[in-house]
């Protein structure tokens, strides 16, 4: 058992919550699945590596991690990511994805079994996802399934 992330990209917050029930994929949305990386704290991580900030800056921003659905559900949740995760994505070079890779693949929520060419993978995936997305002037969002 875990918990299943897809990264997916919406108009707004109501076109991202009517992805609730089936999920982002089945409901046609553009998505990059994952079982691992959690928005809050592993893709937090990332980011703040990217960009060169700390990650309770990066991860205190107000969209980051901003629930779009019911706080009662129980297993299924959809937040936000805010537009400036998207467009650091969307700009970042192949090298520089790989290169924070390194360092990201030490985190303790991975208990040491992270490959860094795996999660150099993940993020180039969500980086053309976040291009794609900003040439759409779409967000980005994650649906996480219990």
């Amino acid at each position: 058992m875990g918990i299943f992330y897809d990264y997916f990209s919406a108009s707004d917050d109501q076109a991202a919550a009517s992805a609730f029930a089936e999920g982002p994929e089945d409901a046609g949305f553009d998505t990059v699945c994952v079982k691992t990386i959690d928005p809050a704290v592993l893709l937090g991580q990332a980011v703040a590596l990217l960009v060169r900030e700390p990650v309770s800056r990066v991860v205190g921003h107000p969209r980051f991690g901003h629930l779009v659905t019911s706080p009662e559900a129980e297993s299924v949740w959809i937040v936000t990511l805010p537009d400036e995760v998207r467009d650091a994505l969307a700009e970042a070079p192949c090298e520089r994805l790989a290169e924070i890779c390194i360092p990201w693949s030490q985190a303790e929520e991975f208990h040491g079994c992270a490959d860094p060419g795996h999660l150099a993978d993940f993020l180039n995936e969500l980086a053309a996802l976040a291009g794609r997305a900003r040439s759409h002037g779409h967000g980005l969002y994650c649906h996480m399934v219990l």
